[in-house]
Order: C-alpha cells, then sequence, then structure tokens
C-alpha cells in the first residue's frame, strides 16, 4: 500500500506505523506542479526495499533520509513553484494479524 503526503505529515505517519508495528518498505519522493501534475521529476529517488529491518529501523532510516532528501531539495530548487510529497510504501495486513512484504508494492 502507497501513501503520498507532504514532508510534515510524513513524519507523523511514521511516527504511527512504528508505534502500531505497521512495516515500511521505503518512500520515494513525488513532485505536484502549480499545474497540479504530479510526478517524480525532480524528487528525491528515496530508497530500495527495507523489508530487511526491522519496523523501528526501517521507521528511524525513513525519518533520517526522507528530512535529509527534502532538505536538499529546497537547496537545489529554492526558487521552484513545485511542491515535494513522500510516497511510503507500507506492507499490508495479510488479515491473519500479520503483514506481508510483498503485497502492494
Amino acid at each position: 500500500m502507497e501513501i503520498v503526503l507532504p514532508l510534515d505529515v510524513v513524519v507523523t505517519a511514521i511516527d504511527y506505523c512504528a508505534s502500531k508495528k505497521i512495516q515500511i518498505l521505503g518512500w520515494e519522493g513525488w513532485i505536484q506542479d502549480q499545474d497540479g501534475r504530479v510526478g517524480h521529476g525532480s524528487a528525491p529517488q528515496g530508497t530500495v526495499s527495507l523489508d530487511h529491518l526491522s519496523t523501528q529501523d526501517a521507521a528511524d532510516f525513513c525519518r533520517q533520509t526522507i528530512r535529509a532528501a527534502a532538505l536538499e531539495w529546497s537547496r537545489e530548487f529554492p526558487d521552484t513553484t513545485d511542491r515535494l510529497y513522500f510516497c511510503i510504501t507500507i506492507a499490508r495486513s495479510t488479515g491473519t494479524g500479520h503483514l506481508s512484504g510483498s503485497e502492494g508494492r
């Protein structure tokens, strides 16, 4: 499952996932231009799969790398009118109370 949020909200979502033991599988940057179009454009690339990390380690890694990527992006594109978002991929519940990392990618 993928969730796309701005920086201030994505960190809160990561905190929520960590507190509920929801595995974050990775993230990627998205851009929305002033016309409303979305895409990857100049957005940060993000991560490879984090399914090998613990729930807490993946959350910590995402918090750190998302904040760093946002800061770098704002420095590289100080005059842009584009808006930066972050897409986090989380594991889906299998319905048994367990999470599956292979679904929703």
